[in-house]
């Protein structure tokens, strides 16, 4: 029977799974290999903020995956270090990471199902959103181009793609440029925010971190010159807000997009970016259901409810 070689302790501490496959690599000599390095600085700031009545296991591919929430991990943390992992197989109490098995059921999932197709908060909440032309094809690309009405376009993935493959530009990207696995892309006008955001100048993209019903962090990205992106994956500058005051305009749609979550999701965790063009119109550009852990606060504040409303060991 499989449960015979499932090690699970009976006392108060819970097994965390880390789970990040990557084709190709079942067979790694360091739990990160092949990542980039500010995935592993961000993910350990997280594990860092965990005690030691947690257990914690990395699992790096498709086939650690045994079945429903059972793994047979590589990787065991013992006191800030990871070591081999060759024992029995571990059944999770939970699994964080990315693209985790369907299977698997223990997973802080927050508010993905509405975060990992873009559309879906375009048709929820269209007087927030810039509006966006779906094309499955580049010819769908080339007709729908044209009709828009910004000097700039914004071409991006519908999914999820972590701020990749994105351009904005004026002119059309060449066919051969366009990664054809991350059709269909969204074709948008491009939101000026280059103007001020409140006492702040220069382009922005304002970031609000949610977890449950509170703001637990706020902050400015700025890219760098001649650039329209600003992430944890390129070049950018960070105003910190935590202690400014959220105009009433922008805490109206938090407001809004929190009381629709609430309703449908136990748990939230998750990100809202908003921008505001010169003429002070408003728009959230996405919401992310996997902010990155910014800072150790974060971390912290995000260890302390996984705690106690999922692992419950406190």
């Amino acid at each position: 029977m499989l449960s015979e070689n499932v090690k699970k302790y009976k006392s108060m501490k819970k097994n965390l799974i880390v789970y990040f496959s990557k084709e190709g690599w079942s067979h790694i000599t360091h739990p990160y290999e092949g990542i980039r390095p500010n995935v592993e600085e961000k993910q350990e700031a997280l594990l860092n903020a965990f005690p030691t009545n947690v257990n914690i296991y990395i699992a790096r591919s498709e086939t650690s995956h045994i079945q429903w929430n059972i793994f047979q991990p590589q990787y065991i943390r013992e006191k800030g270090l990871w070591t081999p992992y060759t024992w029995d197989n571990i059944e999770a109490d939970l699994v964080i990471g990315f693209n985790i098995p369907k299977a698997v059921t223990r997973i802080f999932n927050t508010v993905r199902e509405i975060t990992h197709d873009k559309t879906y908060f375009e048709n929820i909440f269209p007087d927030y959103s810039i509006q966006s032309v779906v094309c499955y094809t580049y010819e769908d690309i080339e007709k729908a181009f044209k009709n828009i009405q910004t000097s700039l376009k914004v071409l991006k993935p519908l999914k999820w793609t972590r701020s990749k493959w994105i351009f904005i530009q004026e002119d059309i990207p060449k066919k051969q440029d366009i990664e054809t696995s991350y059709y269909p892309y969204l074709l948008q006008e491009f939101f000026d925010t280059s103007w001020w955001f409140y006492e702040y100048s220069w382009i922005h993209d304002f970031r609000i971190i949610m977890l449950w019903w509170n703001i637990i962090w706020k902050f400015l990205r700025q890219p760098e010159v001649w650039k329209y992106t600003a992430n944890s994956f390129r070049k950018w500058n960070l105003i910190d807000l935590t202690d400014w005051e959220l105009p009433d305009e922008i805490q109206k749609i938090v407001s809004k997009i929190e009381s629709y979550c609430i309703k449908r999701f136990e748990h939230r965790y998750y990100s809202i970016d908003f921008g505001i063009w010169k003429n002070g119109n408003i728009k959230v550009f996405e919401m992310n259901s996997a902010p990155g852990l910014t800072t150790d606060y974060i971390a912290h504040k995000l260890w302390s409810y996984i705690a106690k409303n999922i692992l419950k060991v406190c």
